[in-house]
This record gives structure tokens, C-alpha cells and sequence, in this order.
């Protein structure tokens, strides 16, 4: 099976080398857990190998902000921006509620220009809402495409109160990650836990994770 590394150390020798590729990962976690620094290490590091990568927002701050908090991070460079990873903001199809198919078609027509090995979509569950009753169909479309394309995907959700990750997105899901900020003895703790990875045997339950401007650190074992 092909690895693709996520750049984030200390995870990979967890998961026999890294992520299956093609594979689609749900990456879940409470707000300050580190989601956003994950997936930009894990597209920083295929810039790095000269793969190209796609990063789509559903919603949220522009690209061009995104850009200058990711700088703040020692391992990322500002020549990769524009070049191996490319921002979609998706926000303008959401507010016109369009349909399924016009995503998939969007997305589909990025991965044949860019042909990008790596790709974050940040709150994809939002499309829910707009898409309705096409929501589970577009899911397992999404899925069938990035198997087509052969793309190791990572959707990264915020946890609910009392739900860890959005159920319908895990259905279709190769592997689930959880990144936890808890409150442990009137301290913030920081974990990373592996709930499923297809084809791949790895590390269980709950291990130290530290954020720096050095990026996202796993320690397994403890």
C-alpha cells in the first residue's frame, strides 16, 4: 500500500508510514486542538516532496488571512502558496445553495488542473444544511472521486458538545482521527487518538500532542 507521509512527528510511525493513499481521514476535534496546524503541516509537507496540494473552504476567513497565520509556523513557506498548495473558497456556492453536483463538478475540475496528491476540505458538514436530502448521495460521491483520482483527503470537523465527529462523514470515512483539548487537574492537555485507519495497523488510545511555531508534535506512549 502507497503511505503518504503527514509530516507531523511522532504520528506517522504510528501509522506504518503514514496515510494510505487514496484514502479520504476525518480529522475531529475540540476548538485549540490543533486541527487547522495539522492539516497545514500535512499540505506543507507534501509541498516539501513537490506534490501539489488543494486546501477548500467551505467558509470561514480568507484565504489571504489564512495564509498569514499559517506563516507564523517555522515549516511554512510563502513561496508555496499559489504554487504547490492552492486555497478554493467555496463560500459563495454555499450562500447560493447550489447543488451536489456543482461541488463535485468544482472540486472535479481543481483535482484535473492541479492533479494534487493532498487535499484539506475545512467543515465540509456545513454543506448539509444546503445540500439536504443530496447530502448523504454527494458523501459517497465525494468518496468514489477521490478513490478515482487517487487523493489522500483530509476533512477536518469541529467537534460538538456530547459528539465527537459528524456521524455521516465517519460512515464514508477510511480512517477517523480525534485531536482533544481537555481540561485535565485545572490544566489544558492537548491529545491525539486514531479511532480507524483502513489497511493499516495502528497505535490505540490517547497520546500527548504539543502545538509550538514548530507545528503539531505527537508523543506516543504518553
Amino acid at each position: 500500500m502507497i503511505r503518504i507521509p503527514t509530516g507531523i512527528p511522532g504520528l506517522d510511525n504510528m501509522i506504518e508510514g503514514g496515510l494510505p493513499r487514496p484514502s479520504l481521514t476525518l480529522l475531529a476535534g475540540d476548538a485549540g486542538a490543533g486541527k487547522t496546524t495539522f492539516c497545514t503541516q500535512f499540505l506543507c509537507k507534501g509541498a516539501d516532496l513537490g506534490e501539489h496540494c488543494l486546501y477548500l473552504l467551505t467558509f470561514g476567513r480568507p484565504s489571504d488571512l489564512q495564509i498569514n497565520y499559517a506563516t507564523s509556523y517555522e515549516f511554512v513557506k510563502s513561496a508555496y502558496f499559489g504554487k504547490e498548495i492552492c486555497y478554493l473558497e467555496l463560500e459563495e456556492m454555499v450562500e447560493k445553495a447550489c447543488r451536489s453536483r456543482d461541488f463535485l463538478d468544482i472540486l472535479e475540475r481543481e483535482i484535473d488542473t492541479l492533479n494534487p496528491t493532498r487535499i484539506v476540505i475545512e467543515n465540509l458538514s456545513i454543506l448539509e444544511e444546503v445540500l439536504k436530502d443530496e447530502y448523504w448521495r454527494f458523501l459517497l460521491k465525494l468518496s468514489h472521486l477521490i478513490k478515482t483520482k487517487a487523493v489522500v483527503t483530509l476533512v477536518a470537523e469541529d467537534a460538538q458538545p456530547g459528539i465527537p465527529y459528524p456521524a455521516n462523514i465517519a460512515q464514508v470515512a477510511d480512517g477517523i482521527i480525534l485531536l482533544q483539548n481537555e481540561t485535565i487537574n485545572f490544566a489544558r492537555r492537548r491529545s491525539i487518538e486514531i479511532l480507524k485507519m483502513c489497511g493499516t495497523s495502528h497505535h490505540l488510545g490517547k497520546h500527548a500532542v504539543d502545538i509550538s511555531v514548530k507545528g503539531l508534535v505527537v508523543y506516543p506512549g504518553l
